[in-house]
């Protein structure tokens, strides 16, 4: 009997990744994208986790059968190591450097995660177009839910007890959510790529103007408006910023007063004087004033990255003002106060940087997929930060969608680039 141990014949050996390959690539891909329809899903969040971490793999998994790294250069490299160093230099200075570690780890990391991942592997033209559709799909859900439970729960038009969430965790983040998947549907409305869907698209950009209005969330309607007005000015359309101005007279003049103001009166813990809950608008003032004061005293020493650190380095100011003050309910001014001066130097640096790359993008114009969702991302940019001058919602869900979508627009600048075995 012959016992000899025969080789593997290298013809086998080759095929392994060569049949392999394709299996991972579309593997990683489908991850990716059921990820992105979970992100607004916030009460299932397992989903969200399970796919990113199965995309992850994938992705490893492709490295591994290419037998190389597929990384290159990518127009955000500098500001993100820049300001990944300044988060954690923070923590030199934090009141309380363990939760600080772990934002650090589960918001920032965790988006470039999300960044680098689909900047590497969602750059070519169907990859475009499945990633709006997954946005449709997603948003026809998210407004759909939202209107049965809006009127199930007793929701009314003239108050703004009862206000739009969906199956967000609360009506700020749906409202954050809305703001950001509104420039996506209102240039795919234009775009020729999109021409057949035309009046799908238009229905659902009533819906979610609708579902914006319900959230009863003023920063939300000033951000739509910001976008709009952006939108009309990018493509010299005098009329629809005419439009846009008789609109908003005409919302002024006739919303409500009860939502307009936002003034319930809670008693405070001690039950001598009571506080107004429902709205910020009035103590944004003392929130600002505070923030210069930090300004003065301790300009490049931040309190430690993390929304809840304020609350801890200012617990005199959380006891006299109303508990919705528990950060400081805009996103500059938390970034300054978490990193210093010199985080938020840092923190626009990369804001100015996504915007100027997405402009270049951008110049392909509504008729090529890349084009049309540059320029969309960078309406949105502008929206969700002006959004966020009035809260802070640049966190969790809001903020892996905010870095999916930024990945995706920008990976097209990546495309010819593109080397033979990366998606």
């Amino acid at each position: 009997m012959n016992f000899s141990v025969q080789k593997k014949s290298p013809l086998i050996s080759n095929q392994f990744p060569e049949r392999f390959l394709p299996v991972a690539q579309g593997g990683l891909r489908i991850s990716l994208l059921l990820f992105l329809f979970s992100i607004p899903l916030s009460f299932i969040t397992s989903i969200r986790e399970i796919t990113l971490g199965s995309a992850v793999f994938f992705w490893v998994m492709i490295m591994v059968l290419n037998k190389r790294a597929l990384f290159q250069r990518t127009p955000l490299d500098w500001p993100l190591l820049a300001w990944v160093g300044v988060a954690f230099l923070s923590l030199v200075w934090a009141v309380n450097p363990r939760y600080s570690f772990n934002e650090i780890t589960g918001e920032i990391l965790k988006g470039l995660v999300v960044y680098y991942l689909v900047y590497f592997n969602l750059n070519q033209e169907d990859h475009f177009k499945q990633v709006y559709l997954t946005l449709i799909f997603g948003n026809i859900l998210m407004v759909s839910f939202d209107l049965l439970d809006f009127y199930a729960q007793g929701g009314s038009l003239y108050a703004f007890t009862i206000r739009a969430r969906s199956l967000h965790s609360g009506y700020g983040s749906f409202g954050t959510y809305l703001i950001t998947m509104f420039p996506f549907l209102l240039i795919g409305s234009f775009s020729p790529l999109l021409k057949k869907f035309r009046w799908v698209l238009w229905g659902l950009i009533l819906l979610n103007l609708f579902c914006i209005y319900i959230t009863f969330g003023r920063a939300m309607w000033l951000a739509v408006a910001i976008e709009v007005a952006v939108l009309g000015f990018v493509f010299k359309w005098k009329r629809i910023v005419l439009v846009l101005a008789l609109g908003l007279l005409v919302f002024f003049l006739f919303v409500p007063r009860t939502v307009w103001f936002h003034g319930e009166r809670l008693p405070s813990t001690e039950g001598a004087v009571s506080q107004p809950m429902g709205g910020t608008g009035g103590d944004l003032v003392d929130v600002w004033k505070l923030s210069f004061t930090f300004l003065q005293e301790k300009p490049f020493q931040g309190i430690g990255f993390g929304r809840y650190s304020f609350s801890e380095a200012f617990p005199d100011f959380r006891a006299r003002h109303q508990p919705l003050l528990w950060h400081a309910h805009n996103t500059f001014l938390n970034v300054f106060l978490q990193t210093g001066l010199q985080g938020l130097l840092i923190f626009l640096w990369l804001v100015i940087r996504i915007l100027y790359v997405l402009y270049q993008r951008s110049k392909e114009g509504i008729s090529s997929w890349p084009g049309m969702t540059a320029l969309a991302t960078g309406i949105m940019v502008i929206g969700f930060f002006s959004r966020n001058l009035f809260d802070d919602f640049y966190v969790d869900d809001n903020a892996l969608l905010f870095w999916f979508l930024v990945g995706t627009a920008l990976s097209g600048t990546a495309r010819k680039k593109q080397e033979p075995n990366t998606l």
